[in-house]
């Protein structure tokens, strides 16, 4: 439980979000009957929590429960081993906190750049065609100070966070876990890529896996933080076309790249065109929808530096200790070199050289070896 001299808001945010079955909206209201203030909320009663919409007996009774688990001081531990902070307020952009339902807070990886967004979705398995384009316009938006927004996922998105990186440009994730869930496992080196030339975001608490809940969640964000949405290839039903709807809700600018009609990845952005969505040929096509805002939205993303992969040792627990004694000369060791000379079991060994890698301090090799950075 915090002490009094520590119960700040960044903390009474952090605990008030990992409530389970308290959704961002019902936490808004929360927020805005006891004063803005997650303290408040957190030691009032039962019966005036249920006072709050949407509040009934198992949402008051998580919420009173809360401060006594414990889970803050843990929390806060695993986010500052692994370089990460929790933003909220004037640290989250303001198209965020426009939202019908915003995030009362977000982890961070990285730093967000104070630079107007654009993100760019589509299907997790697109056609030659889909990747190439998605690469393309991606980078050639980053070089004209655009910073790339995309979810992290297999297709369009990793190749428009790849397009963005190869140009020298920013870029955004947003995940539909907590921060220490790298999904797919294999864009483990774009998301440490990503911390270094943007930022890795997520509403959601360490360890939380992605869910048909989360993801919608997390696409609402990836809509809201930008000026526009760019759909490369989606089905009729996929996840993009979500993205896309909250975009139109959320007054931005939908765009859609046209696609061969006989094709089923295709069928989405034709119907998004037909629905009056923007047709996009080229980056130039975007830039000049979106030219006028671009004064205004440059005010509206806050600079968030949270010093990520800094080589400090110092908060390496045993095992880490262990691991990066063995690498501190340069050599490079498998899995089963570690379980020999530590006596660690293997799942702990795994996770222990997972986080080393989420921060920086070692990287994988193409032989399935680990070696220091």
């Amino acid at each position: 439980m915090a002490s009094p001299e520590t119960k700040d808001e960044r903390d009474g945010r952090m605990l008030l979000n990992s409530v389970p079955g308290v959704g961002p909206i019902t936490l808004s209201r929360l927020l805005e009957n006891f004063h803005n203030d997650p303290w408040e909320i957190l030691t009032a009663n039962e019966s005036e929590l249920k006072k709050v919409r949407g509040v009934g007996e198992q949402a008051s009774a998580a919420i009173y429960k809360a401060q006594s688990s414990g889970w803050l001081d843990k929390e806060k531990e695993k986010l500052e081993k692994m370089g990460g902070g929790f933003l909220f307020g004037s640290e989250i952009s303001q198209y965020l906190k426009e939202l019908s339902d915003p995030p009362i807070g977000l982890y961070c990886l990285g730093e967000i750049p104070m630079m107007p967004c654009i993100s760019i979705v589509g299907t997790r398995i697109p056609s030659m065609y889909g990747k190439k384009m998605a690469r393309k316009i991606a980078s050639e938006l980053a070089e004209s100070g655009i910073c790339i927004v995309s979810g992290m996922a297999r297709g369009v998105d990793s190749a428009a966070h790849e397009g963005a990186l190869e140009a020298g440009g920013k870029t955004l994730a947003f995940l539909g876990s907590g921060l220490d869930i790298i999904y797919p496992p294999e864009n483990l080196n774009l998301y440490r890529k990503i911390q270094n030339s943007g930022a890795v975001l997520s509403e959601f608490p360490l360890g939380r896996r992605a869910d048909r809940r989360t993801f919608p969640m997390r696409n609402r964000l990836v809509a809201g933080v930008s000026l526009g949405v760019l759909v490369i290839e989606s089905a009729k039903a996929g996840g993009s076309m979500i993205t896309a709807r909250f975009a139109a809700e959320q007054g931005r600018t939908v765009f859609a790249l046209p696609g061969r009609v006989d094709q089923a990845e295709s069928q989405g952005c034709l119907d998004l065109l037909r629905d009056g969505a923007t047709l996009v040929r080229n980056s130039a096509d975007i830039l000049e929808e979106v030219e006028p805002m671009l004064d205004f939205a440059s005010l509206s993303y806050p600079s968030s530096d949270l010093s990520v992969n800094k080589k400090d040792y110092s908060s390496l627990d045993d095992d880490e200790q262990v691991i990066m004694e063995n690498l501190k000369e340069g050599d490079a060791f498998t899995v089963d070199h570690f379980h020999q000379v530590t006596q660690l079991a293997l799942p702990q060994i795994m996770s222990t050289l997972t986080m080393l890698e989420i921060r920086g301090l070692i990287q994988k090799r193409t032989d399935g070896s680990y070696e220091a950075t």
